[in-house]
């Protein structure tokens, strides 16, 4: 799919528009979307319920949409108000952080979440229980003053094609809902990079056209049980063999199926810590080893075999890592060329760990990459895992305050 300058702009006017909606909350008209100097890119940041006591350093300046995550559904369709994402929403911390955000402009979602696929499958399954979600989530939205939903169904499960048409039909209502309750508002949906080759219950050309906005979560190409040390996050490798799967050929892959100008290239800003035997590109990560011992018994000695776990894998900030107090013992750095990202290596009790992480010289090339493709935006995952690392946000504002050259490149 071509996106060309017309289309790019029409996804400007499209995203300007300001949100004008009264709340008890929010006395005062919601301001129309003041950081304008992104000229119309979004620049989308999930706020976790854990992380709102680490949020004095994201710049509301920059960020136009922060997306609250996040409150669970239940499978009979009811919001799950015993939560603790329930309850931080509802808490004083999120009145004053939302606040704050629509004081310079940021818009505020409520993030839907659902986990497990029996549940989803249940949900999917009983349009009561659907527009009981699209009831009570439109009104917890309109009753907070914020300003529109994210829908985060993460499904794993076999039956995705089943439900297919049942998802779209329920983000469609929802959209509909909230746009006639909430005017401005709007609806974006979270979506695994894989979805485009393995949908599941993805439809991504029918949710593009029955919601505000796709979320791409480009990230998790590999976890923490990788054989093999690779980024979470690469923007190239798949064409050769390199991994499985990259940014790049996800980003084409969704653009034959959906306008460019309603897809935000979602980047983490945080990464998966291995021990592995010896760091470097393809590191083999340690799977624990046996030991034999003589044991003696009643019968006289027998040879006993133990299992010794390696150390684990962890998922590790960006802040979580730069306290880990660089330089120390055995401490390397590397960059990967294919996926266009940097790991940084360390001992830690005589074991070597080795983690990818983005940085600003690699998330400098995707937001390249992203406008490039005329996408609408970039997003985080997930606000104050940068920690007091204001260079992102520096970043942020340095890429996305103007438009990209025709002969910016990326390097590959």
């Amino acid at each position: 799919m071509v996106c060309g300058l017309a289309l790019w702009l029409l996804g400007v006017a499209l995203m300007s528009k300001p949100v004008d909606v009264l709340s008890p909350l929010y006395p005062n008209h919601i301001r129309p979307v003041a950081n304008a100097s992104h000229i119309g890119y979004e620049i989308f940041g999930f706020a976790p319920h854990w992380t709102l006591d680490k949020l004095d350093n994201v710049d509301f300046n920059v960020l136009t949409t922060l997306a609250y995550f996040g409150v669970p559904v239940l499978a009979d369709g009811n919001l799950d108000t015993s939560s603790r994402g329930y309850e931080v929403f509802k808490s004083n911390n999120a009145t004053e952080l939302f606040n704050k955000a629509h004081n310079h402009g940021t818009r505020i979602q409520l993030t839907l979440t659902q986990m497990e696929a029996g549940m989803t499958e249940k949900f999917l399954s009983n349009k009561d229980a659907q527009s009981r979600t699209i009831d009570q989530a439109v009104n917890e939205v309109s009753a907070r003053g914020i300003d529109g939903i994210n829908v985060d169904f993460e499904y794993f499960g076999s039956n995705g094609e089943k439900y297919r048409q049942d998802f779209t039909n329920f983000v469609a209502n929802l959209t509909l809902a909230l746009h006639q309750r909430v005017p401005g508002s709007k609806v974006s949906v979270a979506l695994y990079a894989s979805a485009a080759i393995s949908p599941r219950i993805y439809d991504i050309s029918s949710l593009s056209k029955t919601s505000d906005q796709i979320f791409m979560m480009a990230y998790d190409f590999a976890g923490t049980k990788a054989d093999i040390v690779a980024p979470t996050s690469p923007l190239y490798g798949a064409q050769d063999g390199s991994y499985w799967y990259d940014i790049s050929t996800a980003v084409d892959d969704f653009l034959t199926q959906m306008p460019c100008n309603k897809l935000v290239l979602g980047l983490p800003w945080y990464g998966y810590n291995y021990p592995v035997y010896s760091p470097g590109n393809n590191a083999l990560t340690q799977k624990g080893y046996y030991v034999s011992s003589r044991v003696r018994t009643k019968r006289g000695y027998k040879i006993v075999r133990r299992f010794v776990s390696p150390p684990p894998s962890l998922a590790t900030t960006y802040a979580q890592l730069q306290q880990i107090g660089f330089p120390g013992e055995g401490f390397t750095t590397g960059w990967d060329d294919k996926g266009q990202v940097g790991w940084v290596a360390y001992k830690q009790n005589g074991v070597w760990r080795m983690a990818y992480q983005e940085d600003t010289r690699s998330l400098a090339i995707k937001y390249d990459f992203a406008k490039q493709k005329n996408l609408g935006g970039v997003g985080i995952w997930a606000l104050g895992f940068e920690g007091d690392a204001n260079d992102f946000w520096a970043l942020l504002r340095e890429k996305f305050s103007a438009p990209v050259s025709a002969d910016a490149s990326v390097i590959r």
